[in-house]
């Protein structure tokens, strides 16, 4: 009757006099000791992610948001950790290969869901049609697309003109009535090429 009693009082008396078996959580959130590998909470890294949206169309959960301002030609990219559930897969199918990788961050405590540090996020400058108005791209994207081209990126006029922009700033071309041949030579989205070659041929 007495024994369990006794051993109960001992494991309190010890675990009194003894250090802590759990981690000061959320406290101290970098105590824990994690493996190489580990899948924590994705970050982008600025220098190597193009702006191409590959982490969006492949996020599962919807996570990653593209949100495009063609007033002031930017491109947001933005993780939600709220609904992140650290799968890798923007990591896995990045085009570049570390434009976006797993940290070993896990966890965040927050008592807004809005709170900014929910969110990571990342602007881009965009590529827009000089037709439509419509986004192409980011320019870090053809600038990644015409290195792997090489020289055959002379052979698109999109390529051509960012390539131009890098040594003389000639601004957008005045947008007409019509369309021109001469609107081939501009930064136009692929819908207004194509109207662009089937008015010219016709």
């Amino acid at each position: 009757m007495w024994l369990p009693k006794m051993r109960e009082l001992k494991e309190a008396l010890v675990s009194l006099f003894s250090a802590p078996y759990t981690t000061k959580f959320p406290a101290d959130m970098n105590a824990v000791d994690l493996p190489d590998g580990f899948r924590g909470f994705p970050r982008y890294n600025a220098s190597d992610c193009v702006g191409c949206g590959t982490c969006a169309q492949v996020c599962p959960t919807g996570a990653i948001d593209i949100i495009d301002n063609l007033k002031n030609k930017t491109r947001s990219l933005r993780v939600n950790y709220n609904k992140c559930m650290n799968c890798g897969q923007c990591e896995e199918k990045c085009i570049t290969k570390t434009g976006i990788q797993l940290t070993k961050e896990f966890a965040f405590v927050v008592t807004d869901l809005s709170d900014a540090s929910a969110f990571e996020s990342l602007d881009k400058e965009l590529a827009v049609c000089e037709i439509c108005g419509e986004t192409i791209g980011c320019k870090d994207h053809l600038a990644w697309i015409k290195e792997r081209l090489g020289a055959k990126a002379y052979a698109h006029p999109n390529l051509l003109l960012w390539t131009q922009e890098q040594f003389s700033q000639s601004g957008p071309a005045e947008v007409k009535e019509k369309i021109r041949r001469e609107d081939q030579i501009k930064m136009v989205c692929a819908k207004c090429r194509y109207r662009v070659v089937v008015a010219d041929e016709f």
